[in-house]
């Protein structure tokens, strides 16, 4: 893959070519070069207006038609952004703030998508919104959902090597395994925990300072093994392995091989009387899992429990289907005529991509399935771009419509793309 910085000038300015050389021999201004410091300048993106021209799309696994319908779905998303308020659409909630998990789960896809298809506009408009974020984690210092932007921030640093990029996530990290939480995983506790800040209030449930629901695998344990990675600082990992087994002995069931969403989901049932297996729930498990195993060393010897784990829910996930290609929103329910949702789909195709892309998943079984899942997900893409039949934010199974969408079903989407592309050309 070729370097995305092939724009990068450096450029020095002259601080005083008339200077006499009394001041250029002054003993205070010894081995100065006269010469500003070196200032760093990004090669140039011209200007796009926002907005898009309508389109007709191929769900084939073409690099051209991926990259055709990927695109699409990027600019409708970009088009909506407010840089006055760094927001993309109203939303009334707290965790609704640019650093948070919303819109982490975009820009994770977006700079995922923009290293995949080798699109320097895309990566330096992740980068242009991380400086506008100030490269800042959520206000939460323990909360896995403001972690994951930290993703962001990493992918970004691995590029341009500036450790502001990454100062207050470290900062954060090394807090929260020096004075690690001791909570229950209990997400019915009659405890909550109320964070007052200066433009937001936070009522959470007392056990979130920990991975206490599925979610939370896709947005921290990546980061840490990520850091570890980063830095060769092992604490990181040994914290993320500690945490992440307690959080899947809790909430994994070896006798379906999925994630209950909460502890509040451990007794209750759907119409038919089984336990509800959450479809986007375990779509952020999985892709969480492919993340994760994506910076653990070779040689890190819990690493084969991770695939074990990994290759159990894929071919669970297989067999859960639907006809049309998606995945249910209830993984357990059987209905014919369930309507797709599109950000648990995009979740679990770019998990499934990811691990044929890998050598873990066998490609005569598995890669049919990605085809059914990635027609399903262009389906769902209106001639605009915009990504519809995408479940708004939630903790259990609901309904969907063409019309409904949201940033982490446009990230969901980028995702699946940056693998699936690989398909393509790996089969080439």
């Amino acid at each position: 893959m070729k370097q995305l910085l092939t724009g990068l000038a450096l450029a020095s300015v002259t601080l005083c070519s008339s200077c006499t050389a009394d001041h250029k021999n002054d003993s205070n201004n010894s081995g100065a070069k006269d010469q500003l410091p070196i200032a760093t300048w990004y090669k140039p993106i011209k200007y796009q207006k926002p907005g898009t021209a309508p389109l007709s799309y191929s769900s084939e696994l073409t690099s051209e038609a991926i990259i055709q319908v990927a695109n699409q779905v990027a600019d409708w998303q970009l088009a909506q952004y407010d840089i006055r308020s760094n927001q993309m659409r109203v939303e009334d909630r707290a965790s609704a703030l640019p650093q948070g998990w919303i819109y982490a789960t975009l820009h994770i896809g977006l700079s995922a998508w923009a290293l995949a298809s080798e699109n320097e506009i895309y990566n330096q408009t992740v980068r242009n919104i991380s400086a506008v974020n100030d490269w800042q984690l959520g206000p939460r210092v323990y909360h896995a959902d403001d972690h994951a932007i930290g993703q962001v921030y990493m992918d970004l640093y691995r590029q341009y090597k500036n450790p502001n990029m990454i100062r207050h996530l470290k900062e954060t990290l090394d807090w929260v395994v020096a004075n690690p939480s001791q909570r229950t995983l209990n997400f019915e506790s009659t405890e909550h925990e109320n964070i007052e800040l200066a433009y937001r209030t936070y009522d959470d449930p007392w056990c979130t300072q920990r991975w206490c629901w599925a979610d939370a695998i896709f947005m921290a344990p990546p980061v840490f093994a990520q850091l570890s990675e980063l830095t060769g600082d092992n604490k990181y990992l040994e914290f993320m392995d500690k945490e992440f087994w307690l959080a899947t002995d809790y909430l994994y069931r070896s006798e379906q091989q999925l994630y209950l969403r909460d502890s509040r989901y451990f007794e209750r049932k759907d119409p038919q009387g089984q336990l509800i297996y959450w479809g986007r729930g375990n779509g952020w498990v999985l892709a969480g899992l492919a993340r994760t195993l994506s910076y653990l060393p070779a040689d890190f010897t819990p690493r084969s429990r991770y695939v074990e784990l990994f290759t159990k829910m894929s071919n669970r996930l297989l067999a859960l289907q639907n006809v049309d290609g998606s995945w249910p929103s209830s993984l357990l329910e059987s209905n014919g005529s369930a309507t797709p949702e599109s950000s648990g789909t995009g979740l679990l195709v770019f998990g499934l991509a990811w691990g044929v892309n890998q050598g873990l998943l066998d490609k005569s079984t598995f890669v049919p399935a990605i085809e059914k899942g990635w027609q399903s997900l262009v389906n769902s893409v209106d001639e605009s771009g915009r990504i519809g039949w995408v479940q708004q934010v939630a903790y259990a199974p609901g309904s969907a419509t063409e019309h409904d969408t949201q940033l982490y079903g446009t990230g969901a989407f980028l995702l699946a793309a940056s693998e699936v592309i690989k398909l393509g050309q790996n089969a080439n």
